[in-house]
């Protein structure tokens, strides 16, 4: 009758084993970052707002963590540059779809680089080879890059502002709210076009003529 017993018991350990270790697989596995091209789902995934609205106020938070900065000498809050556009990037080296985008992205800088708009690259690591900062400067130096990077190591920007997918883009009008999300590939003529709105905008949220 023992042995029944202490079978029984195995058995029962065994399967509240497994189904913790499915609960936390399952957990850690819900929702992994992933590179994103959102050729076919852009429509379904893209946030903007109606850029002459004031509704849409969510504050950008705040870029500071402990990572390192590439392409300028101090170091950059959004505080300090409230009355700026400022465009955001999440990306990663190693990642295709953002390799893809850095064309557009190193156009829009050199176009509409001024008192007015900033560009920054939050740099989130896909891989160790990505986390390595000697690996982060030579890659922005070979892909041309000229605006301040950012590395993020430890993701705490990229959970500040929720982002689950290599390369998402954030727009942030001159009083420090968040006007436009765009996840993955394409819509670069909306984002630009939402960028020269942005910029018409004065600090009070009119257009300027």
């Amino acid at each position: 009758m023992n042995k029944i017993k202490k079978i029984r018991f195995a058995l029962s350990c065994l399967c509240l084993g497994l189904i913790a270790g499915f609960l936390f697989f399952k957990g850690i596995t819900a929702n992994p970052p992933h590179s994103l091209n959102t050729n076919k789902s852009t429509d379904n995934i893209q946030n903007t707002s109606p850029i002459n609205s004031n509704s849409f106020s969510d504050e950008a938070p705040e870029i500071k963590n402990n990572g390192k900065w590439i392409n300028t000498d101090k170091e950059i809050t959004l505080e300090n540059l409230k009355g700026k556009v400022v465009l955001i990037e999440f990306w990663t080296f190693g990642c295709y779809n953002c390799q893809n985008t850095l064309p557009y992205l190193n156009k829009w800088y050199n176009k509409y680089k001024s008192d007015n708009f900033e560009m920054i690259g939050i740099h989130c690591p896909e891989f160790d080879r990505e986390r390595n900062f000697e690996n982060v400067v030579e890659n922005v130096k070979e892909l041309g890059i000229k605006y301040p990077v950012l590395t993020d190591n430890d993701f705490s920007v990229w959970n500040k502002y929720e982002v689950d997918a290599w390369p998402t883009i954030f727009l942030i009008d001159k009083k420090g709210l968040i006007r436009y999300k765009k996840v993955g590939e394409g819509k670069y003529e909306k984002t630009e076009q939402t960028i020269n709105e942005l910029l018409k905008e004065d600090i009070s949220g009119e257009k300027n003529n």
